[in-house]
């Protein structure tokens, strides 16, 4: 019996899995909760975990030398956090990823999927849905910041995550959009 049947019917969106190999794939999965604040990754950890979000919202980010945080990406449900490229290069994490409230997600290990890949095309399948996913949203980012002003960073952050932006304080999208909050209030002013 499928023991997360919203994940594999979520899953089952991005390639044709039979029932037994979800059903195996279950056997790996380990529930993990978060409270608000944890930190699922730090950046300096050695991991191989990719993390699937049933309920809550995260948030990557960086630091840097002087400690200022710069805001990556936030995930929230059926979206998957991990330090990905990381894990490709298997070097320890340059970010980190915290919840930003309770969050409750589902995690696998690497070495599950490079498993999966062999035996199963529909998991090569998954893999690369998820892997064009991860480049549309880098390409999407690179773009905003190189050819978008602040207040269109906004207005495109506000499509991408506008039924998140009650959930996420003010200071964090500010730093997503790499302008100070001050700026974010101004912008926010022009707009109503």
């Amino acid at each position: 019996m499928v023991k997360y049947p919203h994940i594999y019917s979520n899953f089952k969106q991005m390639a044709d899995i039979p029932e037994e190999e979800w059903l195996h794939l279950e056997e790996h999965l380990t529930s993990q909760t978060f409270k608000k604040n944890d930190h699922i990754i730090r950046a300096g950890d050695k991991t191989d975990k990719f993390y699937l979000i049933q309920s809550g919202l995260t948030r990557s980010y960086y630091i840097d030398n002087e400690g200022k945080e710069y805001n990556k990406i936030f995930l929230s449900d059926n979206e998957i956090a991990s330090a990905y490229v990381e894990i490709l290069k298997d070097i320890p994490a340059r970010l980190n990823i915290q919840a930003l409230e309770k969050t409750e997600t589902v995690c696998f290990s690497y070495s599950v999927i490079q498993e999966l890949y062999t035996r199963h095309d529909c998991w090569n399948q998954v893999g690369r849905k998820i892997a064009e996913n991860f480049f549309i949203l880098k390409e999407q980012r690179e773009y905003e910041f190189l050819l978008l002003d602040a207040k269109d960073r906004y207005q495109s952050f506000l499509i991408d995550y506008g039924h998140l932006k009650d959930r996420i304080p003010q200071y964090h999208i500010a730093g997503y959009l790499g302008i100070t909050p001050v700026s974010l209030s101004r912008i926010i002013n022009q707009n109503s």
